[in-house]
């Protein structure tokens, strides 16, 4: 294990943000093994200071698809998804770990169906009425709460699958929606279910280290063909994804 705060966050981080330059999400799913692994941490804590993680790392990919936000929906999104984060708090708290392992698993596994299979990212949406999408993110909303607390993925892996197959928005516009949301949730998450005494020091090699890989990676990769790059994001988020899985379910035996 690694004792040092700033040298942990800043391995963190760079994981972090070496999984969102290859695979523009993902923050949370690297943090929550490296955190267990060299943290020290169980399934529960883990899960809540991966939030801190996935937050950063959201922000930065936000600020980059910024201009396909649907500001209406993610603020119905963000205001079902909070009252919703503030009570599946203590359910989490009087949960077994062996629940939180299983919800873990189980999201993963819709995450990688959701990755291979109904992810399309050249679907273009279609114009509903906005009645209609406001009711359909109330929805998805509740789901962002509840995954972001229960198991510190932040929710995305359902959010965005639904606001493209139900709610009908583009690719683009879901994937902004679900990165502002999960901003905006995910420390409100984090700190409900610990204290986050996370130094100035610690802070700074977080977002350093996001920040400072994912900038690399994309740079690294920016000549890569597009068809390629996908064929690339995919795997690497699904290996990081399986990797996450594995030891978390290794806690079970």
């Amino acid at each position: 294990m690694i004792e040092d705060p700033m040298l942990l966050w800043a391995i963190v981080g760079g994981a972090s943000g070496m999984i969102l330059g290859l695979a523009g999400t993902g923050g949370g799913v690297i943090a929550l093994p490296l955190l267990m692994t060299l943290g020290g941490y169980d399934v529960k804590t883990a899960s809540a200071y991966g939030l801190l993680s996935l937050s950063v790392a959201a922000a930065l990919n936000w600020m980059i698809r910024r201009h396909d936000t649907h500001y209406l929906i993610v603020a119905v999104l963000v205001l079902m998804a909070a009252p919703v984060a503030y009570v599946a708090t203590p359910l989490k708290a009087l949960s077994p770990e062996w629940v939180i392992v299983v919800l873990l698993n189980l999201t993963c596994l819709f995450s990688l169906y959701s990755l291979w299979v109904l992810r399309k990212a050249k679907d273009q949406g279609e114009v509903r009425p906005l009645s209609y999408q406001l009711k359909t993110a109330t929805i998805g909303g509740i789901f962002t709460g509840f995954l972001s607390t229960m198991t510190g993925l932040g929710g995305g892996v359902v959010v965005i699958p639904w606001l493209t197959g139900i709610t009908r928005l583009s690719f683009p516009q879901a994937l902004a929606c679900s990165l502002l949301t999960i901003c905006l949730i995910a420390p409100f998450a984090a700190s409900r279910q610990v204290d986050i005494n996370l130094t100035p020091g610690a802070w700074m090699s977080l977002v350093g280290g996001v920040c400072l890989t994912a900038f690399l990676v994309k740079k690294v990769t920016s000549r890569i063909p597009a068809p390629t790059m996908t064929v690339i994001n995919k795997l690497s988020l699904t290996i990081v994804t399986l990797c996450t899985m594995g030891r978390t379910l290794w806690t079970l035996f």
